[in-house]
């Protein structure tokens, strides 16, 4: 039986009648052959978008694929006709299985079919590999640090574009094939394939469910071995369960944390133990200077500014402090975070004290619903209160823009970036949300094109300012994560190591390349150099305190 290798290149955009995001698939690539694994035929075909009207840049940046393309392209059932009149009966080859996932989901939306027409047998090239170079299932290996393990030559390879990538793909599984060990991770694609392939792991997130038994939540000491006594209340936290522990032989503290998956093969439980964090109180209130920014004593309100903007007085900026609040334990003083286990009361209270103290209206204020991606939202004087005082925006959203007086955006971080655009010929701000994942997939840049397309902005001269967050020094990340980073152009500039198995990553640096890459000149970009872990007693950190901590949050308004 022939097989083929498949690739696609997709772009994710909104859809109104999914009422949430569709990866759109724009491209097909595949490359045939037969069982002596030698290339007998390819197929490459663009596929014109019918959902998303705008190529995202970053996707453009990443492919090389241009919009002028995708016009010329076929639509995505002629795309699949084709294909299938190609493909035949062949076995389907792609590197993990977020490519037939697509498959469907596009199937499903542009076909109203729930199954793929060439889909009969299906092979987890990646799980194949991974098993063939004995790395396991933990980490995740990516199609060409796999052709790298490999030493595979890929001079002349056009990184993400599919018939590249599915050549890519042919190259590792010659390296590796075996028929009779391959046969266990070849599927046929019955209904049992798509109600497994499709199966959403779900995390249980409530104690009271009924198939959580009591030996899941059991701990034995890390030091000695011995039965442990739980000392805290169970709390449930980024979808897992924390509590505090005590040997019942060497006295020893630790914290518990445990994961409970449901997957299609039934529960999945984790748990791992931790040192009890070390909870500092906020400092006192000193003025001064702090990296690039300077701390102010407002009322007993510590508030945090760039020295650099005070020039720009058509906006106002600042970034909370744990200082003059009121709340407690490892909330104090001044948490903004809601559903952190403080009361809405206390952090209410917190919002009005620093919006006060920092000259914001409380009755402005808008946040979105940040979930670590680049999804941008203009908002104006109907999202007045949205997220602190109302209820939160539906769709994700780690960006905000708008040209309206009288709205004051807010981003809320906790060791996280917070990204700062002004444009002051246009009278615009923005203001981002950037984790390690929306800093590798390009936040900064991001938004600094949309301020572009919504208000006219000439990035050249865009001012803008990255905020307390995590520096490099401390932020060390395994290796799936630092690949994510070497990948980027300039990665070499943003990822040190590794030092034993650790990689340390700068997030400040990673934004302010993407900045110049989006045309920003170096002279408008302010990094802030204060470290959130480094100066835990002033800012929360999360990683200091392993999660036990309330939130900070940036600011930033038209005057």
């Amino acid at each position: 039986m022939d097989k083929i290798l498949l690739d696609l290149e997709w772009n994710g955009t909104y859809s109104r009648r999914l009422k949430g995001y569709l990866n759109e698939i724009i491209e097909f690539g595949a490359v045939k052959c037969g069982e002596d694994l030698r290339e007998k035929g390819s197929f490459s075909c663009f596929v014109k978008p019918q959902v998303g009207k705008r190529l995202s840049s970053l996707v453009s940046g990443l492919t090389s694929i241009t919009q002028e393309n995708l016009s010329e392209g076929l639509t995505f059932t002629q795309a699949v006709s084709r294909f299938q009149k190609w493909a035949g009966e062949a076995e389907i080859f792609t590197w993990s299985t977020s490519d037939i996932l697509t498959l469907i989901e596009n199937c499903r939306y542009f076909s109203r079919e729930e199954r793929v027409p060439f889909l009969f047998w299906y092979c987890d090239l990646q799980s194949f590999v991974q098993k063939r170079l004995e790395l396991g299932s933990k980490e995740q290996l990516g199609l060409y640090r796999a052709a790298e393990l490999l030493e595979i030559d890929l001079s002349g390879n056009n990184h993400h574009r599919a018939l590249d990538d599915s050549r890519v793909a042919l190259s590792i599984l010659k390296k590796v094939y075996n028929r009779e060990k391959l046969s266990p991770f070849l599927s046929r694609c019955d209904e049992e394939f798509y109600r497994r392939i499709t199966f959403k792991t779900a995390y249980i997130c409530d104690l009271r469910s009924p198939l959580i038994k009591r030996s899941y939540l059991r701990f034995s000491c890390p030091k000695c071995g011995g039965k442990a006594v739980k000392r805290s209340k169970w709390t449930a936290k980024n979808k897992s369960f924390r509590a505090e522990f005590e040997c019942k032989q060497c006295s020893c503290r630790f914290g518990g944390r445990v994961t409970i998956k449901q997957k299609y093969e039934g529960l999945f439980v984790n748990q791992k133990t931790f040192p009890v964090p070390v909870l500092q109180p906020p400092r006192e209130l000193s003025p001064g200077t702090l990296g690039n920014m300077v701390l102010e004593d407002r009322g007993g309100v510590g508030v945090l500014r760039f020295p650099a903007w005070e020039k720009l007085s058509c906006v106002n900026h600042a970034f909370s402090t744990r200082i003059g609040g009121v709340s407690e334990k490892e909330f104090a003083s001044i948490n903004l975070g809601f559903g952190r286990g403080d009361s809405r009361e206390n952090v209410e209270k917190n919002f009005r004290r620093f919006c006060e103290a920092a000259g914001f209206s409380r009755e402005s204020l808008v946040t979105g619903n940040q979930d670590h991606h680049i999804h941008i939202c203009r908002v104006d004087l109907s999202h007045r209160g949205m997220g602190i005082w109302k209820d939160k925006m539906e769709d994700s959203v780690d960006g905000l823009c708008t040209d309206v007086k009288g709205v004051t955006l807010v981003i809320y971080c906790a060791d996280c970036v917070p990204l700062y655009f002004v444009d002051e010929e246009h009278k615009a701000i923005g203001l981002a949300h950037a984790g390690w994942r929306g800093t590798a997939a390009g936040m900064a840049k991001a938004m600094a094109e949309r301020m572009k397309e919504e208000f006219g902005s000439d990035p050249s001269a865009l001012q803008a300012a990255i905020g307390p967050s995590i520096c490099k020094d401390c932020f060390e990340v395994d290796e799936p994560v630092a690949e994510e980073f070497l990948a980027l152009p300039f990665g070499q500039k943003v990822v040190s190591g590794p030092k034993g198995e650790k990689y340390q990553v700068d997030l400040w640096e990673c934004n302010r390349q993407f900045l110049l890459e989006a045309g920003l000149l170096p002279e408008h970009i302010t990094v802030g150099g204060v470290c959130s872990m480094c100066e835990s007693d002033l800012i929360f950190s999360h990683r200091k305190t392993r999660g036990q901590r309330g939130s900070n949050c940036a600011f930033l308004a038209l005057q």
